[in-house]
């Protein structure tokens, strides 16, 4: 397009080099001046050819700076006009802003005014024939105007039609863009109907899901009944969602104390419908087959956990991982499905892993049975119990993980503090590190001092 605009605007020129030449020679001919007018005519298309094949906001911006100038020469013109300037050329001056806004801005105006159109309508033959009415209307008027000053026959016919055909591309805009206007205030109400129809469902889905949150914080332990057997602890939990799939879990069975903190697989429903499952068949194995070693609890958990996704034939491939501790006094023991546990010793700087068995709670490749570790515990030793949310958080600076090996250092550098001041640390250093970032898996941290 932007040739054409070059071939145009040169050819422009040369026909208006030869009206202006004839004229000088037979200034009473009517044809030097249509050559003349012929060659302002395709400059000015050229012209805007030279803008048609810019995106749309430099195009608008384009065809305004041509308005804006084509208005300031009718504004000088009118001026003139009004105040009876005798400033030579001043016919032909107005003759050449009428052909200017005519030619270079109006056929902008109709490529932007097409291209919106398509975004409500395929019919956009509407927007080109009254654009094209537009055009021709000035042609009328601008040629008419001329006839007019050149004292020729006809003069008022152009000027007449010009006019008529101005005011029925004006009605006819103010057809169109009426009958869009009913149907963009159709639209509208349709759109405040269907936002209507979706609060009211997302209503629905909040309630459900708050519900559905008390019955989770229901089978949750609380943390007085578990604050009861472990005084020096804390507990950091923290879901993503509403509901979550992590969870920890607690229960008394004669002397024994077993807490535990579990990561299902999933966040929000999904996961929190995972820890369901998972907390009932804990329960089960304790209560129902009245098991008390950690690998034991862990093998038949598993085993209820696929019996339970298996009912219907399915192949579910969700389930858990766990960190599961028994505390008998100063005995105790602890087996892990991928979660390790962290042990720090009193008055030591240094933190020792206890590495969980690399098999899930859930349909595996070559299942093995869990490893219970008998561990010695002095007073004032620390054990930690967490999912991977914590250290899978992104923040810092850079917006990276925070990374168990930071997790590692700031455990150590805050193992020395009570646990609720070490509790109060860890929310504290978490909310830092996101940096506004959006939390992007369910948190739980135990730490029990014995």
């Amino acid at each position: 397009m932007k040739k054409k605009g070059i071939v145009l605007i040169l050819a422009g020129v040369v026909l208006m080099i030869t009206g202006i030449a004839v004229i000088q020679y037979q200034e009473k001919n009517p044809v030097p001046y249509f050559v003349l007018l012929a060659g302002v005519l395709a400059s000015f298309f050229g012209l805007s050819f030279l803008f048609f094949e810019q995106p749309l906001p430099k195009r608008k911006r384009s065809a305004l700076i041509l308005l804006l100038i084509g208005m300031a020469l009718c504004v000088f013109i009118t001026t003139a006009f009004i105040c009876r300037w005798h400033i030579p050329g001043l016919s032909p001056l107005a003759i050449f802003t009428g052909c200017f806004l005519s030619f270079t801005y109006l056929p902008l105006l109709t490529k932007n005014r097409i291209e919106k159109w398509m975004q409500f309508t395929d019919k956009t033959w509407h927007a080109a024939l009254l654009s094209i009415g537009d055009l021709i209307g000035l042609a009328g008027l601008i040629i008419g105007y001329l006839f007019k000053e050149m004292h020729w026959p006809g003069a008022g016919l152009l000027i007449v039609v010009g006019i008529t055909i101005l005011a029925l591309s004006l009605f006819g805009w103010n057809k169109v863009f009426g009958n869009q206007i009913i149907r963009i205030k159709i639209a509208e109400e349709k759109l405040q109907d269907i936002l209507t129809e979706v609060k009211e469902k997302n209503r629905e889905i909040t309630d459900s899901i708050n519900y559905a949150k008390r019955i989770q914080e229901a089978i949750i332990p609380s943390i007085h009944f578990i604050q009861e057997s472990l005084p020096e602890s804390f507990i950091f939990y923290q879901p993503k969602d509403i509901v979550a799939g992590d969870f920890y879990w607690a229960e008394r069975t004669g002397d024994i104390f077993l807490i535990a903190v579990a990561d299902c697989t999933g966040h929000g429903v999904p996961g929190a419908l995972v820890s369901v499952v998972c907390c009932n068949a804990l329960n089960r194995a304790v209560k129902e087959f009245n098991l008390i070693e950690p690998g034991q609890i862990l093998d038949k958990t598993r085993e209820l956990v696929l019996e339970s996704f298996s009912k219907n034939g399915g192949n579910i491939q969700d389930g858990m991982d766990i960190s599961l501790l028994s505390i008998h006094g100063n005995e105790v023991k602890w087996a892990g499905a991928n979660n390790p546990l962290w042990m720090v010793s009193a008055n030591e700087s240094q933190l020792k892993e206890i590495k969980a068995d690399k098999q899930p709670i859930g349909k595996t490749d070559n299942p093995s049975a869990f490893t219970t570790h008998c561990l010695n515990v002095k007073n004032g030793d620390i054990f930690y119990l967490f999912t991977d949310g914590y250290a899978d958080q992104f923040g810092g600076p850079k917006g990276k993980k925070f990374k168990y090996k930071q997790l590692e250092e700031f455990l150590l550098e805050v193992q020395s503090e009570p646990m609720e001041e070490q509790y109060h640390k860890l929310v504290k250093k978490l909310s830092d590190w996101k940096r506004g970032l959006e939390q992007v898996d369910d948190v739980c941290v135990i730490g029990i001092r014995f």
